[in-house]
């Protein structure tokens, strides 16, 4: 009981801490989409070009991170990569698309333990954040919006929403949190019995 308790705070203070990200990235983009699109752009090239110049050269020099495996490929996929975030600045278009998708995963995940407080007061207001975040993905995976610039605008807006109702909907879980653990456990129980009476 303890242990799930544990895992749930710990789910909850870095979802907190991610969308807490979200909201200031979603603000910069607001500010300074130009300006953010191409820092983005560069830190992608770079930090992929850095990782695979190292599973390279960690291959060659027989210092692979894995002995069962040779990380050229992965390597030279990750230089492929950078190399594409530096020569070709159109690519940040599926930017959106990626946040999106992330949203929609993060919200569905979050959703699973709002579920347990439906019913409630604050399980509604959980579920409404839950449902927007979901909203905000599906808005940027089919962008409406036109060119790059107007596309990081619009991203900002969504992280900057995605970001709050996300905070929002952990904070409602986190003060129901023994309520939310002793729901999944009576779920997995009966999960269980369901198993085991079928078996039969």
């Amino acid at each position: 009981m303890y242990g799930l308790k544990k895992k749930l705070n710990s789910f909850i203070n870095a979802s907190i801490g991610i969308s807490a990200i979200f909201t200031v990235l979603g603000i910069l983009f607001l500010i300074f989409p130009e300006t953010s699109l191409d820092v983005i752009r560069w830190l992608i090239a770079a930090t992929s070009g850095i990782a695979g110049v190292y599973l390279v050269a960690s291959d060659f020099s027989k210092k692979r991170i894995s002995p069962f495996f040779s990380t050229v490929a992965i390597g030279a996929v990750l230089i492929i990569i950078a190399l594409v975030f530096a020569v070709y600045p159109n690519v940040m278009n599926i930017f959106p698309i990626v946040i999106g998708a992330w949203f929609i995963v993060s919200a569905i995940s979050s959703l699973r333990f709002a579920m347990t407080l439906r019913g409630t007061t604050s399980g509604s207001l959980s579920i409404i954040a839950a449902v927007l975040s979901i909203i905000c993905g599906i808005l940027l995976i089919f962008n409406p919006w036109g060119g790059q610039i107007s596309l990081m605008i619009f991203a900002g807006i969504m992280m900057i929403v995605y970001g709050i109702s996300n905070i929002i909907e952990m904070l409602v879980i986190r003060q129901n949190v023994k309520v939310v653990s002793d729901n999944i456990r009576e779920l997995a129980k009966s999960v269980e019995e369901e198993d085991k009476s079928s078996k039969k």
